[in-house]
């Protein structure tokens, strides 16, 4: 487990990829933590801390960050895999915008 510190930006030249830039980017964080082995792969759990666009994908990818792309993912990994971005948010969790309530739902991968 750990955290990942990276700053990225768009590649205006080949949208929607960010890219990595320590001068002009801005700092995407994630937590992160190995859930299991299967096979040839590792299941992770990722809490962003930041929203960045592509943020999870860019930090599973990155050598500075885990160095691993999400199976699946055409843009910053292979593309490699069975159709499917292999990314799901199990569990989203925000304040209701009228009432104020906090509200959590849960969700758990079907791969």
């Amino acid at each position: 487990c750990g955290t990942i510190e990276l700053p990225f930006r768009l590649d205006v030249n080949n949208r929607p990829i960010q890219i990595y830039d320590e001068i002009n980017g801005k700092m995407g964080i994630t937590h992160w933590k190995k859930i299991a082995i299967e096979g040839n792969t590792t299941r992770v759990d990722f809490i962003p801390v930041t929203g960045r666009t592509h943020q999870l994908r860019v930090h599973a990818s990155h050598a500075k960050g885990l160095g691993i792309p999400i199976v699946g993912d055409p843009f910053y990994g292979d593309g490699s895999g069975p159709g499917q971005l292999k990314l799901h948010a199990c569990e989203l969790t925000f304040t209701h915008p009228k009432t104020g309530e906090t509200m959590s739902y849960r969700s758990e991968p079907s791969f």
